[in-house]
């Protein structure tokens, strides 16, 4: 009397395949290891860095960096490629925007040292702001520069100083040794 009816060409196949597994289950996987020259680095070498900023819970602000090094004695990194949004306090409105070739961030302070084509677009009143090297430190309330600078207000209106200071909001900007207008040359310069 064949209770289970004719055997099935595939039923040896299943059989094997569930004898494998339940042999299987008996063994214990190796944790995997890192290498001891692998722990020694001095730094980690990321591509694509997102470091997000925060006062009191709240988003404060977003990092980006193309790559970056992160050095394993520091709080410091070391960035390539750098953008960096502020908030507003309430809302989340963007309040800046920078772009830079490079930068140093603290990731404990959140300090931000842009160096290299920087660019300050502040969106609420239309000023642009471009600079060698600006600084960025949320603990002070403060982004300053203390190189050349150049301010184009409103699309059109530019002014060359030797720098500038400003709390966080952009109420309080006053220019360092302000140079002069730069007359506009117009559409198509």
């Amino acid at each position: 009397m064949l209770w289970f009816g004719a055997m099935r060409p595939w039923a040896p196949g299943i059989a094997a395949a569930l004898v494998a597994v339940v042999s299987a289950c008996g063994e214990v996987a190796e944790a995997p290891t890192v290498d001891d020259d692998f722990m020694s680095v001095d730094y980690i070498i990321m591509e694509g860095m997102e470091n997000v900023m925060t006062k009191e819970g709240v988003r404060s602000g977003l990092v980006i960096s193309d790559s970056s090094y992160i050095y394993e004695d520091s709080s410091t990194a070391q960035l390539f490629g750098v953008r960096m949004t502020l908030y507003t306090d309430p809302g989340g409105v963007t309040r800046s925007r920078l772009t830079a070739d490079r930068g140093w961030l603290n990731e404990r302070t959140d300090e931000l040292t842009a160096i290299g084509n920087v660019i300050l677009e502040i969106p609420a009143d239309g000023r642009r702001i471009e600079t060698p090297e600006l600084h960025y430190d949320p603990v002070r309330d403060e982004i300053s520069s203390d190189s050349s600078t150049i301010q184009i207000l409103d699309g059109s209106r530019t002014r060359a100083t030797c720098g500038f200071r400003s709390d966080l909001q952009f109420r309080n900007f006053n220019l360092c040794g302000p140079v002069g207008d730069i007359p506009s040359r117009g559409p198509g310069g």
